[in-house]
């Protein structure tokens, strides 16, 4: 009886080293959104152009919901929130950790630029704690002063030098981050990063209608890097603050200019064997965006793969997202998003992280067995004539909120969102 103990023991032991070897895994951390007003006991309901939870505490008589310690409806995080994260990211068994930018609270007239720097210098410093864990620094739009406002001429020239310095323990090859925020490296053989700075296809950004050469100038650095990554035998992962295409919460503007999406979408139509993702965020949503063929906008090509914010505003959890990935192929085979409620948090606790989202459990019922442009194409149908599909995909779409107080509009928007197309086919899904 020992000896098949032992031997039971041994297999399992075996089979976990041999799975260890075979797939990796890695984290991302969005939209951290900080704020050093964030006060614990200050109101949560207010009216003022000051954000909720700051300084002002509430006056004797105040009945409302008050901050809690680590974070609450209306408000932006809490330092102590980012920092208690830091051990937890610890327990995770990962290669590498993306942060996908955005570190400064969202009341942007309230940000100047030396509260943008300072903000970033602490989240630079607290994942410097995670010593043997190698990072992916991405530039988010608040990550500059005035936030959404980026461009590649020498009035930005102090600024990316800065942020190089800030994240130089990770950042290997500086030159075209020194220059416009964008680099390529890799650090896993076999795997490359392409870090683009989506700022410069972001509607909010004024450089954008008067320096459209800048999106030009890195959609052609892209292509550069894929194509040398594809004759090294390289796969590709592309990282971007901001995704490609339409937005889920609003008709216009759309997230990324629908040309520029569209002329990194025909990159993805040129390398589908290379690259084999987009990862993003800035939308605080649990989204995916399927690309495809530029000309007949009906084969897959590409995904570009959103995770939701660190940020607990607006009555969401805060959260953070691992990638399991196949190393042989590098191909994403599993999503797991973990969410810790902070809002009810006993006085005495801590936060604590737990699994939420698991996609091969969640969807291979639904006959979805892989996280490939092909996949999501055929999620995208179910999502799109399902309605209790659409409604599950809700339920993870945004945690917590009120799936009755969906809009027919709402609704629409959120699946007419799920493809990147053209402006005609997008403005025909609302018909449909």
């Amino acid at each position: 009886m020992k000896f098949v103990l032992l031997i039971s023991i041994l297999v399992l032991l075996i089979l976990s080293v041999v799975e260890s070897s075979l797939f990796g895994k890695f984290l991302v951390i969005n939209d951290v959104h900080v704020d050093k007003n964030y006060q614990e006991g200050s109101m949560v309901e207010c009216t003022t152009k000051c954000p909720c939870c700051c300084q002002s505490f509430p006056s004797s008589n105040y009945t409302g919901q008050k901050a809690t310690k680590w974070g609450s409806i209306n408000c932006n995080s809490p330092f102590v929130l980012f920092e208690q994260l830091i051990p937890q990211i610890q327990k995770q068994p990962v290669d590498f950790i993306v942060f996908l930018g955005d570190t400064p609270y969202m009341a942007f007239w309230d940000v100047d630029y030396a509260d943008t720097i300072s903000y970033v210098m602490f989240l630079s410093q607290e994942l410097s704690k995670l010593a043997d864990i190698p990072v992916i620094p991405v530039l988010g739009n608040h990550d500059y002063s005035p936030a959404d406002q980026f461009n590649c001429h020498s009035d930005m020239a102090d600024y990316y030098k800065t942020m190089a310095a800030l994240y130089q323990d990770w950042i290997i090859d500086q030159d075209t981050f020194l220059k416009c925020g964008y680099y390529s490296q890799s650090i896993i053989p076999g795997l490359r990063f392409v870090i683009i700075n989506g700022m410069l296809c972001d509607p909010a950004n004024i450089y954008t209608q008067n320096r459209p050469q800048d999106w030009e100038d890195q959609i052609e650095w892209v292509d550069n890097e894929i194509e040398k990554a594809k004759l090294n035998g390289e796969k590709v992962y592309i990282f971007s603050h901001i995704p490609v295409g339409k937005s889920s919460r609003r008709i216009i503007p759309p997230l990324c200019y629908t040309d520029s999406s569209l002329k990194l979408a025909k990159i993805m139509e040129k390398y589908p064997d290379t690259i084999v993702a987009m990862f993003s965020g800035h939308t605080h949503f649990d989204e995916f965006r399927v690309i495809y063929d530029t000309k007949t906008f009906t084969k897959p090509v590409g995904m570009n793969l959103i995770s939701p914010s660190f940020v607990p505003e607006g009555n969401r959890y805060s959260g953070f997202r691992v990638y399991d990935y196949d190393k042989n192929n590098f191909n994403i085979t599993n999503i797991h998003q973990w969410y810790s409620d902070t809002y009810n948090v006993p006085d005495d606790g801590i936060p604590y992280w737990n699994k939420y989202f698991d996609f091969n459990v969640d969807y291979q019922r639904f006959g979805i067995d892989k996280i490939n442009p092909n996949g999501l194409d055929k999620l995208v149908k179910l999502i799109k004539t399902d309605p209790e599909m659409f409604k599950f995909y809700y339920s993870r779409y945004a945690p917590k909120w009120d799936f009755s107080k969906v809009t027919l509009q709402k609704e629409k928007m959120i699946k007419c969102s799920l493809a990147l197309t053209s402006n005609d086919i997008y403005s025909n899904c609302f018909d449909e």
